[in-house]
């Protein structure tokens, strides 16, 4: 996997065995780079291009941006539409098969129970598995200590249930020490995430970071 804009030279390789960072120092060439990024998340096109093996790549289905590493939403509706689906697809598996038609029927027989009394003849017409997942309010445990413990576990969850995507992080260094993010880089590479740590700072380069810099004149090294 590749990541590449018409104002780099450099093409970023998502195949290699350091974590990629990519510092831009010119304000502007650093918001457009963040808009683009917007855009293309919302569905759009835009100027940054991420391809795979020669074929395109939707950055909308293929990259998931952190922009606050401290606080983000674990419990992102898409996210969790995927477990859904992954426990509905397991409820009609040989093991759950007999237990899922079973809990079907008790639940209408229930709502038979409840309208019993009511005038009118009230049916219950779609009861299913996905509408009592939905009813019940599925979400991920979200109660972690360390930041980066959850930001990892979101990164699992997503390459579980989705696919295996770019992780653009924006800023961690600006709120973990050089020997967490040290850390959280060996513990990333070792599970093979793909990630991308974008910034605006040029702090010391770590030895699991691969940089490239755009300095104030848009000159790269």
């Amino acid at each position: 996997m590749i990541l590449a804009h018409p104002q780099l030279d450099t093409v970023i390789d998502f195949h290699s065995t350091a974590v990629n960072s990519l510092v831009i120092e010119n304000p502007d060439f650093y918001r457009q780079l963040l808009c683009d990024l917007y855009v293309q998340l919302s569905g759009r096109e835009g100027k940054l291009i991420l391809s795979d093996d020669g074929t395109t790549l939707p950055i909308s289905k293929w990259v998931e941006l952190v922009d606050n590493c401290i606080h983000f939403d674990l419990n992102r509706r898409t996210l969790l539409n995927k477990v859904c689906a992954a426990m509905e697809n397991t409820s009609v598996s040989e093991e759950f098969f007999l237990k899922t038609a079973e809990l079907l029927s008790t639940v209408e027989t229930y709502v038979d129970a409840l309208t019993f009394e009511l005038p009118g003849d009230i049916v219950c017409e779609k009861c299913s598995v996905a509408g009592i997942l939905k009813g019940i309010g599925i979400c991920l445990r979200d109660d972690y200590d360390d930041p980066l413990e959850r930001l990892l576990d979101f990164m699992e969850l997503v390459r579980e249930f989705d696919r295996d995507k770019l992780f653009v992080i924006q800023g961690m260094r600006s709120f973990f020490s050089d020997g967490k993010v040290e850390l959280f880089l060996k513990t990333a590479l070792a599970h093979g995430y793909r990630i991308l740590l974008l910034d605006c700072i040029a702090r010391d380069k770590l030895p699991h970071e691969k940089r490239l810099t755009i300095d104030n004149d848009l000159c790269e090294f």
